[in-house]
């Protein structure tokens, strides 16, 4: 008799856990301002800040891998990526940083290509303030010995842009 009790409680208790809905986001205090803040509208095209989401393709084989982190208190934002095809060889990693509240933002990827050896490194950034965008490659392919490397930048307030491209064969 106390079994069925213990077990109809247990099946009650499940139940009932299983129409649970998920805790709200809650507002944070700030002691500063005196204010309640609001937490974050989640973005639905973003992972949750601090998760990693990995995808499989059957078809080629290429595994990626996506993170992303916010601040709350600065307002930046970052996201990275990472891709492996076995099949091939060639990996990819990418990364984004952006502030809304400066407006500046920078973007870094980076490339194999197991057929020709070459690894490429590129990086871009943006100053609202001064205007200037500039952006930065490297290539490096171990199998001829070659290294280029170009940079340029540009700035729309003044219309000044420079450029060089510099390469080395080892």
């Amino acid at each position: 008799m106390k079994k069925s009790f213990l077990t109809l409680g247990l099946v009650a208790g499940a139940l009932l856990l299983g129409h649970a809905t998920p805790a709200a986001a809650q507002a944070v205090y700030n002691p500063y301002t005196h204010t309640y803040t609001p937490a974050p509208a989640p973005n639905p095209y973003m992972p949750a800040s601090g998760e990693v989401n990995t995808m499989h393709n059957p078809y080629t084989g290429t595994t990626t891998a996506t993170g992303s982190a916010v601040n709350p208190y600065t307002g930046t934002t970052a996201h990275g990526s990472a891709a492996y095809n076995p099949y091939t060889g060639a990996a990819a990693k990418t990364g984004t940083v952006s502030n809304p509240y400066t407006g500046a933002g920078a973007a870094a990827s980076t490339t194999h290509n197991p057929y020709t050896g070459t690894t490429t490194q590129t990086e871009a950034a943006h100053n609202p303030y001064t205007g200037t965008t500039a952006t930065k490659q490297t290539s490096v392919n171990p199998y001829t010995g070659t290294a280029t490397q170009t940079k340029e930048a540009y700035n729309p307030y003044t219309g000044k842009s420079a450029s060089s491209t510099r390469t080395v064969n080892r």
